[in-house]
Order: structure tokens, then sequence, then C-alpha cells
């Protein structure tokens, strides 16, 4: 799909600080975790620092007072995407969330409840925070986002999803602006999904958290950076559609256009070394690991490559883990 997004701001929160900088300031620290299924097993994570000064703000929030930790980090991110934007800007922006597990902190103590105590223990205050929209709605009120709001649910190609449904709305005109957002948070109830799944333990990956964010608008002729292409390859089912679908996604890109490469921990980097063989790279120094925290990660690596593209185009190749691989083309006025 063409699309024509101007990049307007930029926000991250990362197990490495707060800040964009923090994508590139070097590699955060693991903490040791236990899975809830295994208490006496640990593994490394990678988690955000929620005593860090610039979530002291939020903290206040009346709004925010009963919150999982993923609504802190998105309000962060978005609010450094923002900044210099006036009341009335805000009013007419569009919020749309791109993550892949949700509110896992209330949704494990709502459902914890249930299955020790019974139906009738479940406290009806934790529900709300359970669901996959509230954290934008609780990021709107907070920042004075008066556009639609909306959340799209995936592996990392959710982050494709949310720039293209972006671009659908600032063609039809329903808000000026949009925050794009990719978000995670960690739990230790994804260790015990994550050790089952076959596909992630065959490599060593770090579970990680966090949120990035895109303020975009309709890209006009002078814009300098400008994402003009979001395109989402074939789904895959298994490890041969997963290399077909991977060979499909330069096809028709120019050779000569370099690409973003990330750190990759998981069976995917064999299937991105195979498909971006010879391409030239945006730049030899690689980024520092920031774990797999899915959108969130999809969204870091858009603005790392935003950040670090110095030719007219590029390429960002979006590694989805279990579903679908595609491609973002930039490109630098």
């Amino acid at each position: 799909m063409k699309v024509d997004l101007a990049i307007a701001g930029q926000g991250a929160v990362t197990p490495a600080g707060v800040g964009v900088d923090s994508l590139f300031t070097g590699t955060p620290k693991p903490q040791m975790t236990a899975p809830l299924g295994e208490p006496r097993c640990e593994f490394p994570v990678l988690r955000v620092d929620l005593k860090d000064p610039a979530f002291a703000r939020w903290q206040n929030e009346p709004r925010l007072r009963r919150v999982s930790p993923m609504t802190f980090f998105m309000v962060e991110a978005a609010a450094q995407a923002l900044a210099g934007l006036s009341a009335g800007e805000r009013a007419q922006t569009g919020l749309i969330v791109a993550l892949s597990a949700g509110c896992l902190l209330y949704s494990r103590r709502f459902y914890e409840a249930v299955i020790r105590n019974g139906r009738r223990a479940a406290s009806p205050a934790l529900f709300p925070e359970t669901v996959f929209n509230s954290p934008g709605s609780h990021v709107a009120s907070v920042l004075g986002l008066n556009g639609a709001v909306y959340a799209l649910c995936g592996d990392e190609s959710a982050w494709m999803g949310a720039l293209k449904t972006a671009a659908v709305w600032l063609r039809r005109g329903r808000v000026k602006q949009v925050i794009v957002m990719g978000v995670e948070e960690f739990d230790p109830l994804v260790l015990d999904a994550y050790r089952s799944a076959r596909w992630l333990r065959r490599r060593g990956f770090l579970t990680s958290e966090g949120a990035a964010t895109l303020l975009v608008r309709a890209a006009r002729p002078d814009d300098p950076l400008t994402i003009t292409e979001v395109h989402e390859g074939p789904p895959y089912r298994s490890p041969a559609e997963a290399h077909f679908s991977a060979a499909e996604l330069f096809a028709g890109v120019d050779e000569r256009v370099p690409c973003h490469r990330s750190a990759r921990h998981t069976w995917a980097e064999v299937l991105e070394r195979e498909a971006t063989a010879g391409r030239p790279e945006f730049s030899a120094a690689p980024p520092p690991y920031l774990g797999l925290a899915f959108t969130a990660s999809a969204a870091w690596e858009t603005i790392r490559a935003a950040r670090t593209l110095a030719v007219p185009q590029g390429v960002v190749p979006i590694w989805g883990l279990n579903h679908r691989f595609g491609r973002i083309g930039l490109r630098r006025s």
C-alpha cells in the first residue's frame, strides 16, 4: 500500500531509558525473573524502570491512579512526540495503538481471582483495565486527544496495520494528525507462554517491554522525512511459508536501496540474512539489543531507521514472529 505520511514527532520508552536517545545509548542490564508456572527457574528479562523521574508527573494524574504499566509507557512516549503542539492541534489528533499481549498486570490479577476464588471474587474495578482499548482511552484523555482512538492486536506486523490505518484516517480527513504507537508490558505470565513456543526456544532472546510513538500527518513535498510505503507480505503458518514470505518481502525493491538491520535473537534472524543478502545497510554500527517486545520492537526499529537514514530512500523490514512479514519505505528529502 502506498502511503504518504510525514513524520512530525517521535517518542520512546525502552529498558535503556526514556526518550528517543535511549534507542542508541547502550544495552540495558537484564533482570532475573521466574515464570509463574516454574518459580524455581529464572530467566533474564529487560524491564522499564518506572522509578525514572520522567514518569513522576503521570503517576500523579487522577485518571492514571490504577492503570497497567504500559499506560505509563504510552503516555510518556506520546507526550514526547506531541511536544510543541497546541491544545487545538491536539484536539484534532487521533491515536492508534498496536500491541500484542495487552494489559497483562490487570488481566492476570482479574483471572487469577476468578480461578482461585470463583467468579464472585473477581473485582469489577479490575476488569476495565483488561480491555485492549483502555490504555489508549487513558492516554487520549490525559493528553487532550479528541480524535478517534483505535487498538490493533498482533505480532510485529500490527505496527504496519496501525500505520496503514493512520493513512486512511488522514486521507478521509477524520483527523489532522495521528499518534501511532507500538507498546508492550511484561508480566511473568508471558514467560510461561514464550517458553512453550518452539520457534522462540530455538534461539536465545530476552523478553522486553516499552513503547515507541510516531506523530504522523499527511505529507507535503517539502517534508524532510516521509513514510512512502507500507507493504504487508503474505501471512505464514509454517516455517516453509515463512521462507516464502521472507522472499516476497523485497520483491520489486531496487537492490541498491539500503535496508535497516536490527539485532535479532530468534529464528527470524536466519530469514533476515537470507532475504537481505547483498543489500546495502543504513549503518555499519549495529544498534544495541533491546530485547523482544513485539510491536514496541517494530516501532523502535522504525524510529532507529528514520534517525539513521542518510540517503534518499531506505527500507525497514518488519519481521512478524508468528503471522506476517512486511516492509516500510522511508524517504528523506
